[in-house]
């Protein structure tokens, strides 16, 4: 069983690397498609963009968290709780949060020796909880306001909601848009066509942090 006193806290994680090894072999592969040296193969905004859409979400950030948190709830009439009727039950668990973009949404532009990228904002790619981790501590209710499956659910919910605000707040959007253009960059401009021929530019939106 775990020691409560040394959950709560989030492990910021700080990498996710298999993620980021899997989307640089994607972009690898997308760009041998510009690098055989055919004539017919010369780079445009099209083919960019549609190389950019296949690759479709680019999950470059990862942050894991063990967290305990506390449900709590009683039956009410009218604004007044019901005595007697208290439920509650406390639960650890790990779960993993990863961001990044959605390529798909790319807006590719050539101006001369320019190649422009733009990219929507940084998102919330995914949040997985661990079901193995989860461990259930002081359950109780009861015979009038029994636990239910649906109370575990809404519990989830809410806990997914609150550190995904957490790990806004700890920066993984801030840090997914400076490891994009790190990997855009360094993967495009290993396109020989692209790196001896133009300049990259790439811009991503600002991610909106206060919702």
């Amino acid at each position: 069983m775990k020691v409560l006193d040394t959950l709560g806290k989030s492990k910021k994680a700080i990498g996710g690397m298999i993620a980021i090894l899997l989307c640089i072999v994607a972009i690898f592969f997308a760009g041998m498609k510009f690098a055989d040296g055919k004539e017919n193969d010369k780079i445009t905004s099209t083919t960019i963009r549609n190389q950019l859409t296949e690759i479709n979400e680019l999950a470059v950030y990862s942050y894991d968290y063990s967290k305990v948190g506390k449900f709590s709830n009683k039956l009410s009439f009218n604004g007044w709780d019901i005595p007697l009727t208290q439920k509650n039950f406390i639960i650890t668990y790990d779960g993993t949060i990863k961001a990044g973009i959605n390529l798909g949404e790319a807006k590719v532009d050539i101006d001369q020796n320019n190649l422009n990228i733009t990219l929507p904002a940084t998102k919330i790619l995914s949040h997985e909880i661990d079901e193995n981790s989860i461990e259930v501590y002081d359950e109780s209710s009861n015979i009038f306001n029994q636990i239910s499956i649906n109370d575990y659910k809404s519990f989830a919910t809410k806990e997914k909601k609150k550190n995904e605000k957490d790990a806004i707040s700890n920066g993984i959007l801030t840090k997914s848009k400076e490891k994009v253009v790190q990997t855009l960059t360094t993967y495009l401009q290993a396109i020989p066509e692209i790196k001896d021929n133009y300049q990259l530019n790439i811009t991503i939106q600002d991610a909106k942090t206060d919702e």
